[in-house]
């Protein structure tokens, strides 16, 4: 591992030059980097033991030698890793409801992953046999002890409702990853689920991001997005493949005993028959296509208390195993989602390995999906959504990009195997691996950052003569014991410097951010305060 030590606007980082990545580092660091390479681990420990303890000196020796043995980027060894997926969280029905497409994701990314790792659970996955079953309660103390001796390398939580989860940081320093299955939704309950998350999270923690969409729209909020990174969702290729469409059309047709259809084209849909999925703009484009079968497979109730036209046939929720017959039948997948919580589009992927062409909404995830394998239909977004609603879309534009493809034959297959070699790309083995690899680079991260000292801040009223009294804050010593590195050992400062200090022993900058920017409302003070208070941190050995 080729590293060097780099400054950047005040703050110090260790650049591993192979993988073009930065890491901070703390003045103890950068002190034995420096020595390491021309003097022994003795000589190094007795030059700088009247500055820090030697055995604080030691581990930064061992850390910089474990890094010196790194070669390029790899996975780690099959089975080594050791992951905690808790899937518990407070509110089942809402994710339930939300977001099914990221219950399967996860089940998937889960399964490819124990391949890899060792996986710790708390809820038994169906065919699923290589995962140990553990009991855990984020709010019992027995819980929080048997997770840290199991000596986890990484936490992968399944939602951003588990706020439950967030008491785990406080006793299991290991990166913990929140995928983002939804960016947005909810009259902005997601957003700010979000940014409590940020705030929580420390710096070797992490979003998981399925395409560069999620990280532009919170670069836009949070301003910094180095938390995000991009770990693609995947198909099962193997199970999700081309069969002669002829064959798969009356294999449906039979399924639903209409022997009609087989003959006749179809334009398929795969989801929840909900308005937020696109399910009136489906209607309506059927309306316009009265001699082409639109049939649609997902949860839609009673359909009959809906005004439905004669060519559109509702088959409700299919069995798994009828799914590739389903979207190899189809002509054209279509998927109108205007969702708030489109980030990836499962059903899209799954439609593109059986080499069926999609034609969908530029709105969010899915058009990363499927690039230029289908057709993407531009629509007009919302600047606030409304009943979940993100964007608005024609459905006279689906039905005439729906019409030309219907009509080109050579057109529609050529598209199609695209879209399968594409898929390909898209595999759960890819997933895991990418994942596995950042959970590598985050506990490398874990391991060059050190706790800052604790500073006593004490909080009191002063008195100044013809002023009011004013409230003040002070620092009392910077260190524990008898040393004293400063000047004075009491020092005046402002409260909101104090109240910085102060929290900054259990809460990260983000956090401390939020709350100055409530405390100073000037954006520009809140950077000067933070500044000020972080580099104060720094200077403290």
């Amino acid at each position: 591992m080729k590293c060097k030590l780099m400054e950047f606007q005040g703050n110090h980082y260790l650049a591993d030059l192979n993988r073009h990545e930065l890491f901070p580092v703390d003045e103890l660091f950068r002190e034995v980097f420096g020595l390491v390479e021309s003097h022994t681990e003795e000589q190094v420990i007795s030059a700088l033991s009247d500055m820090y303890p030697p055995q604080e000196i030691h581990n930064c020796l061992h850390d910089i030698h474990s890094l010196s043995e790194q070669s390029p980027p790899r996975p780690p060894n099959p089975m080594q890793f050791k992951i905690f997926a808790p899937t518990s969280y407070s509110n089942r029905a809402r994710l339930k409801s939300h977001a099914f497409g990221a219950s399967t994701a996860f089940k998937e990314l889960l399964k490819a992953l124990s391949r890899f790792a060792q996986i710790h659970v708390t809820q038994e996955f169906e065919g699923v046999d290589n995962m140990v079953l553990i009991d855990f309660e984020p709010h019992k103390k027995s819980s929080a002890s048997v997770i840290i001796k199991e000596n986890y390398d990484g936490v992968l939580l399944w939602y951003v409702d588990q706020f439950e989860m967030m008491s785990i940081m406080s006793y299991l320093h290991v990166p913990v990853v929140l995928p983002v299955h939804v960016t947005r939704g909810d009259n902005e309950r997601i957003v700010n689920g979000m940014m409590r998350w940020y705030a929580a999270m420390r710096n070797f923690d992490a979003f998981m991001a399925f395409n560069q969409h999620t990280v532009d729209f919170y670069s836009d909020i949070l301003k910094d997005t180095s938390m995000f990174h991009i770990v693609p969702n995947g198909v099962d290729t193997e199970f999700f493949q081309p069969i002669d469409k002829r064959t798969a059309k009356c294999e449906v047709a039979n399924l639903l005993n209409m022997p009609e259809i087989s003959e006749k084209q179809i334009v398929g849909y795969v989801s929840r028959f909900q308005v937020e999925k696109g399910a009136g703009i489906f209607v309506n484009i059927a309306r316009l296509m009265p001699d082409v079968v639109f049939l649609a497979a997902g949860s839609i109730g009673d359909f009959r208390d809906y005004d439905l036209p004669s060519n559109l046939v509702c088959i409700g929720v299919q069995q798994r195993e009828a799914l590739p017959a389903l979207y190899n039948a189809f002509d054209v997948f279509c998927f109108p989602s205007i969702a708030c919580s489109e980030t990836f589009g499962l059903v899209v992927a799954e439609a593109m390995a059986c080499g069926t062409v999609p034609v969908i909404t530029d709105y969010d995830g899915p058009k990363y999906v499927v690039r230029d394998t289908g057709i993407v239909v531009k629509s007009h977004t919302f600047t606030r959504e409304i009943g979940g609603l993100g964007a608005n879309v024609s459905a006279h534009d689906f039905a005439e990009s729906i019409s030309e493809l219907l009509q080109d034959n050579s057109r529609r297959k050529e598209m199609g195997e695209k879209a399968r070699q594409y898929a390909l790309e898209l595999s759960w083995e890819n997933s895991a691996k990418c994942l596995l690899q950042l959970f590598h680079k985050l506990n490398l991260k874990k391991h060059l950052v050190r706790q800052k000292t604790y500073l006593p801040i004490g909080f009191s009223l002063n008195h100044s003569f013809g002023e009011d009294t004013r409230p003040k804050a002070v620092i009392i010593n910077a260190t524990h014991g008898h040393h004293n590195p400063l000047t004075r050992g009491i020092y005046d400062i402002s409260v909101e410097e104090g109240i910085a200090l102060a929290l900054l022993r259990n809460h990260s900058p983000h956090e401390i951010r939020a709350v100055l920017s409530y405390l100073l409302k000037d954006p520009s003070l809140t950077a000067e305060y933070l500044n000020r208070v972080q580099g104060f941190l720094n200077s403290l050995f």
